[in-house]
């Protein structure tokens, strides 16, 4: 077995070494700007528990990514997914039991609407940007729809929200962020420890490898899709836990374009070809620390969305950066870009 050199600890490690100096520029500038310590347990355990829903997020889109698509309809599915589960729990706060349905239904739609997505992307075989961004109009037509076309807060939602999602540990952190931690080990082991994990790779770097292996593309593609919905349905649930148990239209709206600049950033392919969920989760705390820090800063709002947008196209940069490396990379060994190559293999 070849032994890594520092430069590939190196390029694995960088964005955590990232995530370091930001944090340590965070507390200069809190000590200097503010006169407060931005490196204290409280508001970092804060932060772990505000962004655990996006981590969440971050699992489902990860396997969309690594699977050699994207999803643009996150946002608005989160937020039907919301609304669906307010008016199923129907303010029954006093029901023990009836929250269970609630979640499995919430859990489930998602499901559905994102397998549903999928299935489109497997049937008419084109990347899915134009089908999600369809996809995306319909479920934000659909959340208005189911609230009259009013904005609407639901509120004093079955405690059980609060339980799985807001109930506080230790200082700041919340039970939330044990479901994300579930959630990502879950789906990290079945990424990296079972037969449909290593057939995600292969769908996003060599989907022709996958049919001559026997294994149907269009129903690896639904199933990815469909369980990155099952994670989707629980970061909406945990989100509206750590809100207090209550709920509006705007939750989730946005969050598809702050998962996916943090999974590139963490060095997940666009397309599919490498990275890992852990990848996922420094690049998401990434955006969020930029995020959150700015905020404690009181930068204007403004100012805020160009730095964000920065990142996100810093994201986009460093992953065509990486691609172009691979390809030319596998040329020189090879003479054929990666994915002929290993067609050929």
């Amino acid at each position: 077995m070849e032994k890594k050199k520092f430069k590939d600890y190196l390029q694995e490690y960088i964005m955590v070494l990232v995530l370091i100096l930001v944090l340590i520029v965070f507390e200069i500038l809190g000590k200097t700007m503010v006169g407060r310590n931005f490196f204290d347990i409280t508001n970092l355990t804060t932060l772990i528990s505000q962004k655990a829903y996006l981590v969440i997020d971050g699992v489902g889109i990860t396997f969309i990514m690594l699977g050699g698509a994207m999803d643009l309809s996150t946002g608005y599915l989160l937020s039907t997914v919301g609304m669906v589960m307010a008016l199923v729990d129907g303010n029954k706060s006093g029901d023990g039991t009836f929250f269970v349905l609630t979640f499995l239904a919430g859990i489930a739609l998602a499901v559905i609407l994102s397998g549903f997505n999928g299935v489109m992307y497997s049937w008419l075989a084109i990347f899915p940007f134009i089908i999600t961004l369809a996809s995306q109009y319909m479920f934000q037509g659909a959340t208005y729809l189911l609230t009259g076309g009013q904005s609407k807060t639901f509120s004093k939602l079955n405690p059980a929200f609060k339980a799985v999602g807001g109930t506080p540990i230790f200082s700041g952190l919340k039970t939330g962020v044990i479901i994300m931690i579930v959630m990502v080990i879950i789906g990290s082991f079945i990424l990296n420890k079972t037969h449909f994990g290593r057939n995600v790779y292969a769908l996003g770097s060599n989907p022709d490898a996958v049919a001559l292996s026997g294994v149907s593309v269009a129903k690896m593609r639904i199933a990815v899709f469909a369980l990155a919905g099952l994670f989707f349905g629980i970061a909406q649930i945990v989100n509206i836990g750590n809100k207090n148990g209550s709920v509006q239209q705007s939750f989730g709206v946005g969050d598809e374009f702050t998962v996916m600049a943090g999974a590139m950033l963490g060095g997940v392919k666009m397309g599919g070809g490498g990275g890992k969920i852990s990848n996922m989760v420094v690049g998401v705390y990434l955006i969020g620390v930029l995020d959150y820090g700015m905020k404690y800063l009181n930068f204007n709002q403004y100012w805020i969305y160009v730095v964000l947008g920065i990142v996100l196209m810093a994201a986009i940069v460093l992953d065509t950066l990486q691609t172009r490396a691979a390809i030319n990379a596998a040329k020189k060994v090879s003479g054929k870009p990666p994915k002929e190559a290993a067609a050929q293999a």
